[in-house]
């Protein structure tokens, strides 16, 4: 009986805490947050252009919307004495802003020794896969021993996917050059500090995102520079 007992209140915890976090925390609450974090669009391509370098992709955007997150509760461990579970929201970020960032980079950088370096030939770069995606993860953990003891590990979780970038180099319309660079994402989970709100954590991933293209494009110039 005294087990029973200790069992449904385990389980009326897991409702609650479930139910605060689904509550509290949306998927249409984080896709207008993150969205506004863009100004409510995708970021433009630079007005500058760099005629010599034509930046495509490869990767499908079936939506304008600036994200689309998803809630799950994607692991739980139910034992007699211990219970934890996985609850996460998963934002995909539209395509499109990873990829007009690394453009604008391109362009921007072009004159830093890219353009000098192609001696009036043209290059076509496909971007072929980058990280788009970040989840707010909450490990929650409960254990009973006569009375029930729980605790939470709560941290933004990145997509940790390389950046590829395939590159064609002609001359007079002629292929003279062809390879593929990968560039590794240094992206690290990053735990929500003590009394952190959602947004503050999520506003502030969003600008390390941003930055960490950037730097994945200027790394991907560098060695692009080895290679020609």
């Amino acid at each position: 009986m005294r087990f029973k007992q200790s069992h449904y209140l385990i389980i009326s915890i897991l409702v609650s805490v479930l139910f605060f976090f689904s509550s509290c925390l949306t998927s249409k609450k984080m896709d207008r947050f993150v969205s506004e974090q863009y100004n409510n669009q995708i970021p433009k391509l630079d007005k500058k252009k760099t005629p010599e370098i034509i930046v495509t992709s490869t990767i499908p955007s079936v939506s304008t919307d600036i994200s689309n997150t998803v809630q799950k509760t994607s692991k739980v461990l139910p034992l007699i004495i211990y219970w934890q579970f996985d609850y996460r929201h998963t934002s995909t970020l539209n395509p499109a802003i990873a990829i007009n960032n690394f453009t604008n980079t391109i362009t921007t950088m072009a004159s830093k020794g890219l353009s000098q370096k192609l001696n009036g030939k043209k290059l076509q770069l496909t971007v072929e896969q980058v990280p788009n995606a970040f989840a707010l993860v909450d490990k929650a953990h409960i254990i009973w021993i006569i009375y029930a003891f729980s605790w939470d590990k709560i941290y933004m979780e990145p997509e940790f996917k390389d950046l590829v970038v395939s590159y064609q180099l002609l001359e007079n319309d002629n292929t003279v050059k062809t390879g593929k660079i990968s560039i590794k994402s240094n992206a690290q989970n990053k735990g929500v500090r003590y009394f952190q709100s959602w947004k503050s954590a999520t506003s502030e991933y969003i600008a390390e995102y941003n930055a960490s293209i950037t730097n994945m494009a200027k790394s991907f110039i560098t060695k692009l520079i080895e290679e020609l």
